[in-house]
């Protein structure tokens, strides 16, 4: 789509916001509704068109990790969005008399999304719920990396909804800048912090709000209690979701000095009993594009020229033809090698050991924040020292990403990795615009403090701030 179809697009949700500005309880009930059944009932060509963008995704992979979470996301706004818009009434204090005060959350009007590769339907569609419940209307620029899934996508909501409600727009880089520089209500945007900086530029420039979802290097820490052969196939089961190609999966894991060689030991053992051979089953998923493929090949070959240890999990060799790529250790890295400066977003897993606690705490905080971490543990102290003491997004303890996707939780990250949130009721709040209204009485006293010429009562108020009589 060119330039000017996007203004097009935006013009007539502008237009049609401004005939209708708030929604009343039962339309956006409605729209989630609408959502939702579109999402069930193009199930057959999502999973087609993941598996074809990847070369393979698994048909319940992308009912669990993709359209799922969608569903459960309208599921749980149409619970509970009736309380969530009902008015608030605030008491104001005596002073105040019969005044009092309301908090309107309001649609804030038009709203851009761009959506990423590695999730192409649930980031496209799942923030959507949030800002349809809000009351406001949205376009959404899915990732031209995904070109089958950005079709799917176009396809079923032109085919659900009207353009000046819910609208997708298609295109390359050049469309994602003209995306950004948009004058929206709220722009979202879901991708890797280097272009995240360059849309809050953009938006910027005309004062634009925007939530950022961010990636970042997420840490997973094992106490040593907790090296043992569950807390490792956890570990394994959310590390190796779509290749690792998940923006709160673990990025590298640390280990106890002393427990490093066990931890190897149970990740092989973990790996083989459940795959003897994963690469070219249909439960690997592939590496979204060759670029992608080469930067991990890359990571791996820079490991092994500076002469840093590396251990496949099992005997799998890549396949550039499939995009499928084993599931690699890289053990005790230096800080400078590609694996560790860079977001890992792929099946290479960086393991670091640790001296004590402590240590590693002083280790993860000397980063950028992370979106996520997480740490394997039976201690209850330690665990509350981590998910308080270590700066992140979100936090899990003894699982190693489900934060990240429950309804009920909200999802944002914190500088590097992000600002602002969706999902739960802070998504909708995120969305929508909180706004003071005070309706004022005669019997208020303070009418009578500021009438001029000021009074004896006028100076009561002001030493009764300081709790003088």
């Amino acid at each position: 789509m060119s330039d000017l179809g996007l203004s097009l697009a935006f013009a007539a949700q502008r237009a049609a916001f401004a005939a209708d500005r708030w929604p009343d309880l039962a339309a956006r009930m409605a729209r989630v509704a609408c959502l939702r059944r579109m999402v069930i009932d193009r199930r057959d060509a999502f999973r087609a068109a993941l598996a074809e963008d990847f070369g393979s995704h698994h048909p319940w992979l992308t009912d669990l990790m993709e359209t799922g979470p969608v569903l459960g996301r309208c599921n749980h706004f149409l619970r509970h969005l009736p309380a969530w818009l009902a008015e608030e009434r605030i008491d104001l204090g005596p002073e105040h008399g019969t005044s009092h005060g309301e908090v309107l959350l309001l649609p804030k009007g038009v709203m851009g999304n761009i959506a990423p590769w590695n999730f192409a339907i649930e980031s496209a569609l799942v923030m959507c719920v949030d800002m349809l419940a809000a009351g406001n209307r949205v376009i959404v620029k899915p990732s031209e990396l995904a070109p089958a899934t950005a079709q799917a996508v176009a396809d079923a909501v032109a085919a659900y909804f009207e353009s000046d409600l819910l609208t997708v727009v298609q295109g390359g880089p050049a469309l994602a800048q003209a995306f950004a520089a948009m004058p929206w209500d709220h722009l979202t945007f879901t991708g890797s912090p280097r272009i995240g900086r360059l849309v809050a530029q953009a938006a910027a420039r005309n004062m634009v709000p925007v939530t950022l979802e961010l990636g970042g290097k997420n840490p997973a820490l094992f106490a040593p209690d907790s090296v043992t052969e569950d807390q490792v196939r956890l570990f394994l089961s959310f590390r190796t979701l779509k290749s690792g190609q998940v923006c709160t999966a673990p990025d590298h894991v640390l280990v106890p000095s002393g427990q490093l060689e066990d931890w190897i030991a149970l990740a092989k053992s973990v790996w083989q009993q459940a795959y003897p051979a994963y690469v070219g089953t249909d439960q690997c998923i592939g590496i979204i594009n060759a670029a992608h493929f080469e930067r991990l090949s890359g990571y791996v070959a820079e490991a092994r020229a500076c002469g840093v240890r590396v251990e496949g999990l099992n005997r799998d060799v890549p396949d550039p033809a499939r995009r499928h790529f084993p599931l690699t250790l890289v053990v005790d890295p230096p800080a400078d090698l590609g694996c560790m400066t860079e977001e890992v977003f792929g099946p290479v897993i960086p393991v670091v050991p640790y001296d004590d606690v402590d240590s590693a705490f002083a280790w993860i905080n000397a980063g950028e924040t992370p979106l996520g971490a997480y740490i394997a543990t039976q201690d209850t102290a330690l665990a509350r020292r981590f998910v308080r003491e270590v700066r992140s997004g979100g936090a899990a303890v003894n699982n190693f990403g489900l934060q990240g996707g429950h309804v009920a939780l909200p999802f944002g990250g914190l500088g590097n990795s992000g600002q602002g949130c969706h999902s739960a009721k802070q998504g909708f709040l995120n969305y929508s615009h909180a706004k003071s209204v005070f309706w004022g009485s005669a019997d208020n006293i303070v009418h009578k403090v500021l009438e001029p010429p000021l009074s004896d009562l006028t100076g009561m108020a002001a030493r009764g701030q300081y709790g003088e009589g």
